[in-house]
């Protein structure tokens, strides 16, 4: 019986393990207004991002063809 709840914790153990961790400095969010000199834009916009692998010198973190 002991040796169940062993085994049940260690396999738990690593399976918390496994869970990916985010950091809060991982996730970007951009909430604000648009703005053209000082006239507030209203509508609907297009915007492009690109994500770098790397702060400097990074290469795309996903290959144009997937955009």
């Amino acid at each position: 019986m002991v040796k169940r709840g062993v085994i049940s914790l260690i396999i738990v153990s690593i399976l918390i393990g496994l869970i990916p961790i985010v950091l809060a400095s991982d996730i970007s969010v951009w909430q604000g207004q648009y703005y053209t000199g000082t006239t507030f834009n209203t509508g609907t916009y297009e915007f492009n991002f690109t994500l770098y692998d790397a702060k400097v010198g990074g290469g795309r973190a996903i290959p144009t063809q997937l955009l």
